[in-house]
């Protein structure tokens, strides 16, 4: 079972020793309604250090002891939905914080930026509020992270990635659920009010609700946080729990992106489905089918895009 503590309180794990003389702290910003659970990372670039500090839903503030010299910090979330999703300070953080005119616009680096730690220097402060990375950047931490791909084929290759179709996270005021625009929602309001109460995971403006169908059987439903409408997918009206293995890999979606990929298991062989919301007709369309066999699904080898 995991144990929380508050930020505060909690000391980062080391993968190395050595004496801890200075301290990084910083806070979090989510483009979404609130921050979902967390693990911040601090990358020592001059060694193999790795250290890291688990945060609890809605906690922003951290404070890491460190050895001096360069560090990346970054920030993974450690919910469901959220695969492959990466925060950091970057280039991007230094140039809004510089006030840059027209920030949104002038700041177009996403590279992670160098934190130099110097001997008695106090306190440094880090904002993490970039939430779209370089893709050099995003598969560098995946390499740290350990979940940098294997061989991959052309077809893993090809993959439509979850950064193609970036869209900006809306934070809006929970709505009530339009239990009309759907015959299925009515029997489930209370369970789709209280995740549209939760915000937004999916697609910048809506949430993605799991709801059971029957034995290791799901059924999605999705809320418009702009109005509460629900739809129900055709494409994800039954997801059975049938994976060997990787059972988390089932759905995977994120709060900044449109896509989608929908991973099950035919006879001998996963399929995943990669599949394109759009946001005007509140449906899915197919991007593209990848076929593997059960051992190379279970080996891990599938890189997370």
């Amino acid at each position: 079972m995991r144990v929380w503590q508050s930020a505060a309180t909690l000391m980062a794990s080391l993968v190395t020793s050595g004496a801890l003389a200075e301290t990084v702290s910083g806070r979090i910003t989510f483009p979404g309604s609130s921050l979902p659970a967390t693990v911040t990372y601090l990358r020592n670039l001059d060694g193999d250090a790795l250290h890291q500090l688990a945060l609890k839903r809605g906690e922003t503030e951290f404070s890491i002891d460190v050895q001096t010299g360069r560090y990346w910090v970054f920030v993974r979330p450690d919910e469901p939905g959220l695969t492959g999703l990466y925060g950091g300070h970057t280039q991007y953080s230094l140039c809004r914080r510089a006030g840059a005119s027209g920030a949104a616009t002038a700041c177009e680096d996403h590279a992670l930026a160098e934190v130099v730690v110097q001997p008695g220097g106090g306190v440094t402060r880090v904002e993490v509020d970039d939430w779209l990375l370089s893709d050099a950047s995003a598969l560098e931490i995946d390499r740290i992270l350990g979940n940098a791909p294997g061989v991959i084929d052309s077809a893993e290759l090809g993959r439509p990635r979850y950064s193609e179709y970036r869209v900006a996270p809306v934070t809006t005021a929970p709505p009530q659920v339009d239990v009309s625009s759907d015959p299925r929602a009515a029997g489930l309001a209370a369970q789709l009010q209280e995740a549209a109460a939760a915000g937004s995971n999916f697609a910048g403006r809506f949430t993605l609700v799991r709801v059971g169908c029957g034995e290791q059987c799901e059924q999605v439903a999705i809320i418009d946080q702009s109005n509460g409408g629900v739809s129900f997918p055709d494409q994800l009206t039954q997801v059975f729990s049938t994976l060997p293995c990787r059972a988390e890999r089932a759905l995977e979606f994120r709060d900044d992106s449109r896509l989608i990929e929908f991973t099950r298991r035919e006879a001998e062989f996963v399929i995943t489905d990669s599949l394109l919301w759009d946001v005007d007709k509140r449906a899915f369309a197919p991007l593209a089918q990848y076929r593997r066999s059960l051992e190379r699904f279970c080996a891990g080898t599938t890189p997370v895009p």
